[in-house]
């Protein structure tokens, strides 16, 4: 397992769906990494993975608080991240006339809402779609 299979697995599982919730802050446990990827002996790997500028840059977190025990390579530390255009006073944060991307998509949100409808709902869509398709 690479640490960028690790940062994947956690920008599935906790960065996106804390972000479409319109949460401001999320918490990950490695620990629990751990063991949804399956790894043993292996939290050093995760912990560090999750504390980088190449988790945190790409996903527009800053790592806001770290627990745990002392030596922060634990099953036990749990990293609370902050996504950055939800803290305004960071100098992390992005000029107020440069939109971010993220905050472009939340605009998005729901625009194929009315087609959908139209359309018997997106699941419905997707499984007629898929019904027509042959290779």
């Amino acid at each position: 397992m690479t640490s960028d299979q690790i940062r994947e697995h956690v920008r599935r599982n906790y960065v996106e769906p804390a972000r479409l919730s319109h949460k401001t802050r999320f918490s990950v446990q490695c620990g629990k990494i751990e063991k949804e990827l399956g790894l043993s002996n292996r939290v050093v790997h995760v912990c560090t993975a999750l504390k980088t500028s190449k988790f945190l840059d790409p996903n527009g977190l800053r790592l806001v608080e770290t627990s745990g025990p002392p030596s922060g390579m634990s099953t036990r530390v749990v990293y609370t991240y902050e996504f950055r255009d939800a803290a305004p006073n960071t100098a992390m944060s992005k000029a107020p006339d440069t939109p971010s991307i993220y905050s472009k998509l939340r605009q998005m949100e729901g625009i194929l809402k009315d087609v959908y409808s139209e359309l018997g709902g997106a699941e419905r869509a997707i499984a007629d779609e898929r019904e027509g398709y042959s290779r």
